[in-house]
């Protein structure tokens, strides 16, 4: 990951600990950033896992995210979910890969 984007990452994630801490299970980086694969002009692609409504939550991380945009030319695009929502995703993921490594066209 190059520096600017971990710094970027770290002041994010920071930013969002010191201001809704108590609505927080998890922060997850993944993309091409976690990759290692990034470009200079690469988003930095972020879940969080939160036990509040993921609606009202996502619009509280969108404030902070748009704060540092304006200081930044880096978005960090970023999902909320609550965790059963990421169970129920996760779940469905590997129903749809099982299909489509294991399926046999009957008709």
């Amino acid at each position: 990951m190059r520096n600017d984007k971990k710094n970027l990452l770290d002041i994010f994630v920071r930013s969002l600990k010191e201001k809704h801490r108590d609505k927080i299970e998890k922060i997850i980086l993944f993309g091409s950033v976690a990759r290692g694969e990034n470009k200079e002009h690469s988003d930095v692609d972020v879940l969080i896992i939160t036990n509040y409504d993921s609606f009202k939550m996502q619009k509280l991380v969108s404030e902070i995210v748009v704060n540092i945009l304006l200081k930044t030319v880096v978005y960090i695009s970023a999902k909320v979910l609550t965790e059963d929502e990421f169970d129920f995703l996760r779940k469905m993921k590997s129903f749809y890969r099982s299909v489509m490594e294991e399926g046999i066209t009957v008709g």
